[in-house]
């Protein structure tokens, strides 16, 4: 079921901003994002997963950090998600968009709670 989540979860990120999982390939390109970590909790119907979307930007790029932060926080905050194995429900938690670079890296955190419910039981 995890795995699964992780999959469908990065789909939907994907979708508004280019993001990866625990860490992006030695290629990657400006703006990016990482999701860190997932931390699981057992709910009595399902799970319930808090999850950080790490942004990276630098100097060179023409796309605001914090409208990327405002896209996210947009495009998934009350966001639903349902097929025939897994269905979740996303809610924006916080934002921290205190400055924090080094030398032309700008890096901010907007984070996030999932409610999952497994539909097979897996």
């Amino acid at each position: 079921m995890n795995e699964l989540f992780i999959e469908k979860l990065l789909n939907v990120i994907n979708l508004t901003f280019k993001t990866y999982y625990e860490e992006p390939p030695k290629d990657v390109t400006f703006p990016f994002g990482v999701v860190p970590t997932i931390t699981f909790m057992p709910l009595n119907d399902g799970y319930q997963a808090v999850f950080d979307i790490e942004i990276y930007n630098n100097e060179l790029s023409n796309q605001s950090i914090e409208k990327i932060c405002d896209n996210l926080r947009k495009s998934l905050d009350q966001y639903s998600y349902l097929d025939d194995k897994i269905g979740f429900h996303l809610g924006f938690e916080s934002l921290i968009l205190s400055r924090q670079s080094e030398q032309d890296l700008t890096y901010r955190r907007i984070s996030f709670i999932a409610r999952i419910f497994d539909k097979k039981g897996e």
